[in-house]
């Protein structure tokens, strides 16, 4: 198994090792990429930054969120700052599943009595032509068992059976705050019409206390956890204008 080649994209979540410091930024090796990128000193932390050291230092693992990058000069600004809690949580737990993938591929061609490159051409490739890596092909073959046909015939049986037995589809949990007040007579039938047509399959609203509930959304990622708490909070706004009643979002 080899690193990817390609840069990362704007936005993606990195995984890397701190290899230089100096006084107005840092300079990381990627993990999964080949490729180095550099973290600007105003990119460091949101507070002032006296001194870079007390924040990263050679060595440390972070992980930083893709702001810029440009392939022909091999540039890539990353940022620090901009990643929360739950998404260094996230993506750490997420690059060591990879790694355990990896692993696990190892161990199969043990198994299979497969060479480095037979398992390179038969398992590792397809699945990294089919998805976007070696992980994402054994969650989605798990999600749906037509997709063993990625791989050759004579191997599916047996893999599907190793990722039946090793491998977890991993879910996040995102929490969001809405606040909603309607004028009209009939505003709690209001609120209460709004609501229920925010909820679908990952999505719980609870009432934290009046006027304010909480919006908890569970989804394989934390980009589709996203996606589904906006289209919760737009059909709410959606029936609430409707009726001149108003809406106020927060995440704490």
């Amino acid at each position: 198994m080899t690193k990817k080649q390609a840069f990362p994209e704007m936005g993606e979540l990195v995984i890397g090792t701190v290899r230089d410091v100096f006084p107005y930024g840092a300079f990381v090796k990627l993990d999964e990429y080949d490729k180095v990128g550099m973290i600007h000193i105003k990119e460091i932390s949101s507070a002032w930054v006296k001194n870079i050291r007390n924040h990263v230092k050679e060595g440390q693992k972070v992980v930083t969120k893709v702001l810029r990058v440009v392939p022909d000069r091999g540039h890539i600004d990353l940022s620090l700052r901009r990643t929360t809690t739950q998404q260094r949580k996230w993506k750490i737990q997420q690059y060591k599943r990879e790694k355990k993938a990896e692993k696990l591929l190892e161990y199969y061609a043990h198994e299979q009595n497969l060479s480095e490159e037979e398992l390179e051409k038969s398992i590792v490739e397809p699945l990294e032509e089919k998805f976007e890596g070696i992980l994402e092909g054994m969650e989605e073959i798990l999600r749906d068992k037509s997709l063993l046909t990625t791989i050759p015939e004579q191997y599916q049986q047996s893999f599907y059976e190793l990722l039946e037995g090793n491998v977890e589809i991993p879910t996040v949990e995102i929490t969001g705050y809405i606040e909603v007040t309607c004028p009209q007579r009939n505003g709690v039938d209001v609120i209460k019409e709004a609501l229920l047509s925010a909820e679908e399959e990952g999505v719980t609203i609870r009432l934290v206390g009046t006027p304010q509930y909480m919006v908890k959304v569970e989804a394989e990622d934390y980009k589709t956890a996203e996606e589904i708490l906006k289209t919760a909070y737009e059909k709410v706004t959606s029936i609430m204008g409707k009726h001149d009643g108003e809406v106020k979002f927060s995440r704490k």
